[in-house]
């Protein structure tokens, strides 16, 4: 019996996410070996083959990292630190509103931590605790809420309604109408938006934080304080107050993701973790950082595995590639497989790969 046309449709949306999630990852290598970089307000942190490390201000404890087991994830903000471990997350640094008193979360996948605030994505929705003052830990109505940003007194989420913001700062004329948003930093008095391949940014523009510079293909875009800087086709491009030098960004070596505290800046590039800017409290000094990349083991692997539908060891756009094809234009049994099998195949009959297909369908 011949796949119907909705069966199509989503076999090559799941085909397609698959494979381009293994596009993905390699633009960001850092990331699909599961290292990370985030910068606070003087102070960054980065995981790596150790686990956490953070340098910088230290005058509230943020860079004073507790005992943490299997870190997988870690956020600086204004004067606090969180991380989110096997025993969910962990905060530590001010504590001067509650921020770093963490609320019951149920399955928490990601962080924002403003100056004196804090929220989580977890299984319930958003989740916010601190400082309340302009109502910026009032969480409203969202739909599948999928990413957020805090600034100093307002905070962001991306939903599938679109962009949400809530406490001061929040209503920024038009960003309810952006279409198609895939990314969202939030500033002091500033929101920038990353949508397909553009970069829109509303709100305070004292300093020209907000005046986006061209940019050809941006990919990540990223806001704190009173500037702004995205990454793009050229690399990264800083813009708006420049108080310390913080958008004045040094020669990088192919950098994927950049990252911003009050007056300073940090990159991932080929050569590791760079910083500049302000260096008042120590923030642009890196520490000895290692990182260790296997080919062996990556989540693009992992990928390539999953599309080995022949099970031969690997993924051939002329063997599975064809295969996924042919399924997916109505052919079963041996019409399925016929001339294309690899002469290793250890899933070599056309039972086998039908039932294999099936669980790939969403």
């Amino acid at each position: 019996m011949g796949i119907s046309a909705m069966g199509i449709f989503r076999f090559f949306v799941s085909f397609f996410l698959l494979l381009s999630s293994s596009v993905s990852l390699s633009n960001n290598m850092y990331e699909s070996f599961g290292y990370q970089l985030s910068s606070g307000g003087n102070h960054n942190c980065v995981i790596d083959d150790t686990g956490v490390v953070c340098w910088g201000r230290n005058l509230e404890g943020q860079t004073n990292i507790p005992e943490l087991t299997n870190p997988r994830s870690v956020y600086a903000g204004g004067f606090h630190t969180c991380a989110i471990d096997d025993s969910g997350v962990t905060c530590w640094g001010r504590n001067d509103s509650g921020q770093i008193n963490v609320p019951i979360l149920t399955n928490p996948v990601k962080l924002s931590l403003g100056y004196h605030h804090t929220c989580a994505l977890d299984d319930t929705g958003v989740v916010c605790w601190g400082r309340n003052d302009s109502g910026q830990i009032d969480v409203p109505a969202l739909t599948s809420p999928r990413e957020i940003s805090l600034g100093y007194h307002h905070t962001c989420a991306l939903d599938d309604t679109g962009i949400v913001c809530w406490g001061a700062n929040a209503n920024f004329p038009g960003i309810s109408d952006l279409v198609n948003p895939l990314q969202i930093s939030v500033g002091q008095t500033h929101t920038c938006v990353l949508i397909d391949n553009d970069v829109e940014c509303l709100g305070g523009n004292y300093y020209g934080q907000t005046n986006i510079p061209e940019l050809v293909n941006p990919t990540q875009i990223a806001a704190n304080g009173e500037f702004s800087c995205s990454l793009h086709e050229s690399g990264v491009e800083c813009w708006g107050r420049d108080l310390a030098g913080q958008i004045s960004v040094p020669n990088l070596n192919t950098p994927v993701q950049v990252s911003m505290g009050f007056r300073h800046s940090c990159a991932f590039d080929s050569s590791g973790v760079i910083c500049w800017g302000s260096n008042t409290f120590g923030a642009t000094n890196v520490p000895e950082l290692s990182f260790t990349f296997d080919e062996n083991d990556t989540d693009t692997n992992v990928t390539s595995a999953v599309l080995d539908i022949d099970a031969n060891g690997s993924f051939d756009a002329l063997t599975d590639g064809l295969i996924l094809l042919r399924y997916a234009f109505g052919l079963r049994g041996q019409s399925l497989i016929d001339d294309v099998i690899s002469e290793d195949a250890m899933r070599n009959n056309a039972s086998d790969i039908e039932t294999y297909i099936e669980t790939l369908l969403p």
